[in-house]
Order: structure tokens, then sequence, then C-alpha cells
């Protein structure tokens, strides 16, 4: 007489494996769901820097525009040697910072933020002998906060160079705009801060080229 064998250890292997098998696919769709997620986050995070970069070059055209129709150019320009690249004019002293902001907004509760918006700076463009050099705007726009919180009349960051202070991670977009102008060049120093708060972005386009 032969004994019957027990199903139930089948049956136990089987919900067992039926159990890993869930657990596999669970894991992989929490894993997507939160790669997805920090997908989502960092490019939304990019799309605000690129937004800001673009308002603060197209602001900087909006206050270039006014000095350009008065045939003069922004205080500090004159005197600014025309350099081969932006790194050789940040090592030599010739870039002219052209504003920044942080969440340092007059009149708004934000004292507890150090949130970088947007920074820009000015330097000429040397192309050449016998050709007439370029007036060079670098904008830069962030999304996250600078480290330490800056103080009353301060930036977050780093000048020249337009780097936010204490943070390496923060999420940066950057547009080069280049501009013919007249009587640029010959200067000596690295010129001067040009005063321009109050001014907000400017609609209109950022292309790069003349105008």
């Amino acid at each position: 007489m032969t004994r019957r064998r027990s199903p139930r250890g089948f049956v136990l292997l089987v919900v067992l494996a039926a159990a890993a098998v869930l657990s596999l696919i669970a894991a992989f769709i929490y894993s997507r769901t939160e790669n997805q997620l920090l997908l989502s986050v960092s490019m939304r995070g990019q799309g605000l820097a690129s937004a800001r970069a673009t308002l603060a070059a197209e602001r900087t055209l909006a206050l270039l525009r006014g000095f350009r129709s008065t045939s003069a150019a922004p205080p500090g320009v004159p005197v600014l040697t025309p350099m081969t690249d932006y790194a050789t004019a940040i090592t030599s002293g010739q870039t002219l910072p052209f504003g920044s902001a942080n969440y340092d907004l007059a009149g708004q509760d934000l004292s507890s933020g150090n949130g970088a918006q947007w920074c820009v700076e000015l330097w000429v463009l040397n192309r050449g002998l016998n050709i007439p050099p370029w007036l060079v705007v670098e904008s830069w726009g962030f999304y996250g906060g600078t480290n330490p919180k800056p103080s009353v009349g301060e930036t977050g960051f780093n000048l020249p160079g337009c780097t936010p202070k204490g943070n390496p991670r923060i999420v940066t977009s950057h547009i080069t705009v280049h501009l013919e102008w007249p009587n640029l060049g010959g200067g000596g120093g690295g010129g001067g801060t040009v005063d321009t708060t109050g001014a907000g972005p400017a609609g209109g386009s950022g292309a790069v080229g003349a105008f």
C-alpha cells in the first residue's frame, strides 16, 4: 500500500514563488516611480533656471538698448580691455557685474530664504586685428539655495563668475549674447558696478546678434 504524497509542500512552494515574483514587480514599479519623480523635479528645476536666464538676458538687453539709444556705453564698459574669452576676462579682472537677484525682494516675508535667481556680467570680446570687438552678455539662471543666506546688501554669488555660494549642486542655465557696439575697447582697468536696481525683466527676444 502506497501513501499519497501531501500536496501542501507543493502549494507552499507555489505561494512563495508567487510572492517573490510580486515583490520583484513591486520593487521595479517603486524604483521606476521614484526615478520618474526625481527626473520630473530635475526637469522642473532646469526649466525654471532656463526661464530665469532668459528673463535676465532680456532685462539686460532692455537696459542696454537705453544706452544704445543715446549712443553711449554703460558706465564701466568703455574701460574694459577686450579679451579672447570669458575665462581670461575673469582672471584679468575685465568683467562688469550687471545685476543679480536672490529671494530678497523688498516687502516680502522671505527672510529665511536664500534661493538664487539670476546673475549677469558683461565683458568685451577681442575678435582680431582691425575687427570691431563685441560686447558680450553672460546671463545665468538658477534653481536652488545658496549657503549661507546673503546678508542685507550682499548677493549670493561669488563675483566675477556668477558662481552661487556654498552649493555646487544648484541647477544652472547659461545664455551668452554677443552684441555689436560702437567704440569699444582700448581701456585699462576692470570698471565699476552698474546700478540697475529696480529694473525688472523686459519682454521680447533674447536672440544673439546686433540690435
